[in-house]
């Protein structure tokens, strides 16, 4: 599963809506977001920096990306778990991701 089907699958699941609803921000947003922080890590960026850049590529404020994160870090882990193909570079976003939450 490649990294858009991937936020594609996750973007499609009421999980996500109800993470946007907690952020107060639209699906749309959510996914956007979710998308930025999956291909930031993607490229290689790690914690520092990122929520700045996934904020400006997704046309939001950085404290929304904040406030989003650790709603999006539990579904990303749901969808390792549950999918060991898409295990191996999920755990890789993550990891890089992981600094943001004090390594969760």
């Amino acid at each position: 599963m490649g990294l858009f089907d991937l936020v594609s699958n996750i973007g499609g699941g009421q999980a996500l809506q109800d993470a946007a609803s907690q952020a107060g921000v639209s699906p749309d947003v959510a996914q956007s977001i979710l998308g930025e922080v999956m291909q930031h890590a993607a490229d290689g960026g790690g914690a520092e920096g990122m929520v700045e850049a996934v904020a400006g590529k997704a046309g939001v404020d950085p404290s929304v990306v904040q406030q989003f994160l650790p709603m999006v870090m539990p579904l990303l882990q749901g969808h390792a778990d549950a999918n060991p193909d898409a295990a191996g570079g999920l755990g890789g976003i993550l990891g890089s991701l992981g600094g943001l939450f004090g390594g969760q």
